[in-house]
């Protein structure tokens, strides 16, 4: 790691982190278009921590790599590639199982997710953020180009090229600091379950 990029490459979804510049930028997405996101200083301190949660390339069959830390932030199981996209779905559902749902060589920690309203996914997080956002008082264009959509006004599309970086970060910084309120001290006393790493 050269101090600013957590992960890199030429052909992967998940992006690269730049915590200099404060940016996930993500040069492949759904709809076809890149998306850079702005990092709040919650979303950097995530980084950190799992920055040091990353694990020793071992038997990797180059000396020179054995014993070095992955550069990917979440990698796969053999650490010399990130994980597959696919399984951060497979991983929530995981920890949202009763123990006798368990599935073999998979996750022992069954109910780690789970919650009173019932399961959850990674998109569930997106709509949480668009309704949070709305509730801060950014505007719903804001919130489309935070989230990555496009506009469904064609004519917009043609002639509005700006991204509104600028209201963006404003929102994720708006975002990160809601968030960290939410896992303060005092929130976690009063309405916030903490969840165990596993």
């Amino acid at each position: 790691m050269n101090g600013k990029t957590l992960a890199e490459t030429e052909d992967v979804k998940l992006g690269l982190v730049d915590l200099h510049a404060c940016t996930w930028y993500l040069p492949t997405t759904k709809n076809q278009r890149d998306h850079t996101v702005h990092l709040s200083a919650f979303a950097i301190e995530q980084f950190k921590k799992l920055h040091t949660l990353r694990v020793t390339l071992q038997e990797t069959g180059n000396a020179e790599l054995d014993g070095q830390l992955s550069r990917w932030v979440f990698p796969a199981s053999d650490a010399m590639c990130p994980v597959c996209v696919k399984s951060f779905g497979k991983q929530l559902a995981d920890r949202q199982r009763s123990p006798d749902q368990r599935m073999t060589n998979r996750s022992k920690a069954t109910n780690a997710l789970m919650l009173a309203g019932g399961k959850w996914t990674a998109h569930d997080l997106r709509r949480t953020t668009g309704t949070l956002m709305a509730r801060l008082g950014f505007s719903t264009d804001t919130i489309n180009e935070c989230l990555n959509h496009i506009s469904a006004d064609r004519m917009a599309r043609v002639y509005i090229r700006d991204r509104r970086q600028a209201d963006q970060a404003r929102a994720f910084d708006a975002m990160g600091a809601k968030l960290a309120m939410l896992v303060s001290e005092h929130a976690l006393a009063s309405n916030i379950v903490a969840i165990k790493a596993v």
